[in-house]
């Protein structure tokens, strides 16, 4: 579902990671280990196409990582506590996207079943810049499920959100058995449940 050759990332003259060769079978969850700096958040955004590899490439279900088709494979919530419009409400910030991924039919019925899900019914209705840093990150991590993808990218997502949150996108990602997941994390409950880790050193 998803592979790396090669894969690396440099910001100028910096290089962040170099060489990573990976393959990742559907349904499988790696955790991205390595200390600040290390180019967790970096694989990540390159893998959802918002940045492009230095070097070599990734392939998400055969199609590079950026392209249309890889676009529509994916989710992510790489900015767990942001990304959201203030003004508008958790129901309409996963309305608006699912709008864009769902035939109008299905947006109503996909953004109440992830609201269950991950417990926001209570303030769906309230305007994300009123909401704390824990609830913004539950409407940015269900939001990255709309759509059904085959891979889903999550940063740091339980970095704020109290237990019963983080248990939620476990249970989540439990009911989808057939789902990449590639999460940056320092929690030891995630390193527990991923599959695989790639640990990447912090370069100077």
């Amino acid at each position: 579902m998803l592979r790396l050759i090669g894969a690396g990332r440099a910001f100028g003259r910096r290089p962040i990671f170099s060489g990573l060769d990976l393959h990742l079978a559907a349904g499988t969850r790696l955790l991205l280990s390595g200390g600040n700096g290390s180019g967790k958040t970096t694989l990540l955004r390159c893998l959802a196409g918002s940045l492009t590899f230095s070097t070599g490439q990734a392939l998400v279900a055969g199609q590079p990582a950026g392209s249309p088709a890889a676009r529509r494979l994916v989710g992510a919530a790489l900015a767990p506590e942001h990304g959201l419009y203030g003004r508008l409400t958790g129901h309409e910030n996963l309305m608006l996207v699912a709008r864009m991924r769902l035939p109008a039919r299905e947006a109503a019925p996909a953004v109440a079943g992830l609201a269950r899900e991950f417990g926001i019914e209570d303030y769906a209705g309230v305007p994300m810049e009123r909401c704390s840093a824990g609830m913004r990150a539950r409407v940015v991590v269900a939001r990255a499920l709309l759509g059904d993808p085959a891979v889903v990218l999550l940063d740091e997502p339980g970095r704020s959100m109290d237990a019963d949150g983080r248990e939620r996108i476990w249970a989540a990602l439990a009911r989808r058995p057939g789902l990449t997941c590639v999460l940056a994390s320092h929690l030891a409950e995630d390193r527990e449940r991923c599959d695989r880790v790639l640990t990447m050193p912090v370069r100077r």
